[in-house]
């Protein structure tokens, strides 16, 4: 069931991500033609790519993090005897479970606020509380991503691999 639950999950993540990439490419294309060929523009479109990209950078935390090519300092981590880099690896597990959880509880309070103002974006007037939520949804699927790893760190089988980028 849980295995069930990741595949698709990791699933919606990617075409997700891929949408953005494919719809901001394409936005943009379309962009720069109107404007070098037709001396005109689409007024939201710079508004919108810049939207997406808020968007494709927090999902996109949790995507590197299910690959586990977020960016790390592993020098003291090889120095360290293997039950020493495993507690370290625990400890850090928790401190980016903890972190992602912070940043989603406070991001969840910064989107009723700002859906509370009833603040706009500028070119397309669309309710900016849908850009802000970028955070907690993106900051709760790292949450659950470093769970994950977290927990596979503890039972001893999480898998450590050169070829993480291909997973």
């Amino acid at each position: 069931m849980l295995e069930r639950f990741d595949r698709v999950l990791s699933r919606a993540e990617d075409v997700f991500i891929v949408t953005l990439l494919v719809t901001a490419s394409a936005i943009l294309f379309v962009n720069v033609v109107a404007r070098y060929f037709f001396n005109t523009g689409l007024v939201w479109a710079e508004e919108f790519v810049r939207y997406e990209i808020v968007w494709l950078v927090f999902i996109g935390g949790s995507v590197a993090t299910r690959k586990g090519i977020h960016i790390g300092v592993e020098m003291v981590l090889h120095m360290l005897p293997a039950p020493a880099q495993r507690l370290l690896n625990i400890c850090v597990g928790v401190a980016c479970v903890a972190f992602c959880l912070a940043l989603a509880i406070y991001g969840l309070e910064l989107v009723a606020q700002t859906k509370q103002f009833g603040q706009r974006s500028s070119a397309m007037q669309i309710p900016f509380w849908i850009v802000q939520l970028a955070i907690p949804v993106g900051a709760g699927l790292m949450a659950l991503r470093f769970a994950q790893r977290l927990y596979l760190e503890i039972a001893g089988t999480y898998r450590r691999s050169e070829t993480a980028i291909l997973n």
